[in-house]
């Protein structure tokens, strides 16, 4: 019998004082925890989380990406392998270090294929990092799905952007022509001001519409409203958003850089026997490696800035919190 006075029975008060247990009915919630903690961010914090979003969703991101390039380069191949039966470019090649008409045509469509590609692509990428930051894994189903609605919007802004690029190069050759032509002097102390000043809008323009590739992925904005709201994020958060994402790039191109001289070099070494098809097996080993590489690596980045912008600005930590903790 146990006396209350728990002296002469071993555990008796170590037993009175056991939490309670349980009701077998009552369940534990395991709470996945996302790529980054529910506070602003630095700049620790985006790098890593950058790395553990390409981790979070391998397939996702790689895979994604791997299929995406490779149809952008076969479809390159193919359409300088008809253009270069179709045209003669033996003149402008020796101008390009002697380059076949193959290597010729499948360099320049590459490089628009390429282009094309990585807009695409960085949708669903975007989308991807979005769901892990919510500890949300995106499939390659649920990605192709987003990328196919919001292409639209995507080339719409590059356009946009295209055209006010264009309009800038043409004002600055025009003016740049007419100096070149005239002994007037005044058209060269217009000109070196105007060249400055693209040197320096530019970048400025770039960072402030940084954002936009987030807005119209997760938000699903149009292009006009992606501007205006990547231009409401990034109110006074230029020199830190320049910062990160140049200190970001420079650190995954040099990685990415590294990676695609090697694929480069493997590429060139199994067609010694034909120096243009080696030349087009470099360029598009180099491609493939390069973009595969750092494009979920940057939108990562890009995608974590447009988190920490809204975190800061709306307080998006504690929607973060409440779709990982309830």
């Amino acid at each position: 019998m146990t006396s209350p006075t728990g002296w002469d029975v071993t555990g008796y008060y170590a037993a009175q004082l056991l939490p309670e247990q349980a009701p077998p009915e009552a369940t534990v919630r395991v709470v996945e925890l996302g790529i980054i903690t529910a506070r602003p961010l630095q700049l620790g914090d985006i790098l890593s989380g950058a790395f553990r979003a390409v981790r979070y969703s391998p397939v996702t991101m790689f895979g994604v990406t791997l299929m995406g390039i490779l149809i952008a380069q076969v479809l390159a191949l193919g359409v300088g392998a008809i253009l270069s039966r179709e045209f003669d470019l033996a003149g402008f090649s020796d101008e390009f270090g002697g380059l076949g008409p193959m290597a010729t045509w499948a360099t320049f469509a590459s490089y628009l294929s390429t282009a094309l590609a990585t807009l695409v692509l960085e949708i669903g990428l975007t989308y991807a990092v979005h769901e892990a930051v919510f500890a949300r894994r995106a499939t390659p189903a649920d990605t192709l799905r987003r990328m196919g609605s919001r292409v639209g919007a995507m080339l719409g802004f590059s356009a946009l952007v295209g055209v006010g690029i264009f309009v800038v190069a043409l004002l600055i050759a025009f003016v740049a022509n007419t100096a070149s032509g005239t002994e007037n002097a005044g058209l060269w102390l217009v000109l070196i001001p105007l060249v400055l000043a693209t040197l320096v809008v530019v970048p400025w323009l770039s960072i402030r519409l940084l954002l936009v590739p987030p807005a119209i992925a997760i938000e699903k904005l149009g292009p006009l409203r992606a501007i205006r709201r990547s231009w409401e994020l990034t109110r006074g958060q230029f020199w830190r958003l320049f910062g990160i994402y140049l200190l970001s790039s420079l650190l995954i191109s040099i990685a990415t850089n590294m990676v695609s001289t090697v694929f480069s070099f493997a590429a060139l070494m199994v067609s010694v026997a034909n120096q243009e098809a080696g030349l087009v097996a470099a360029m598009v080993a180099s491609t493939v490696a390069t973009v595969v590489l750092s494009l979920p690596l940057t939108t990562a980045v890009v995608t974590l800035l447009y988190v920490d912008t809204r975190i800061r600005h709306e307080g998006y930590d504690l929607t973060i919190a409440e779709a990982l903790y309830g």
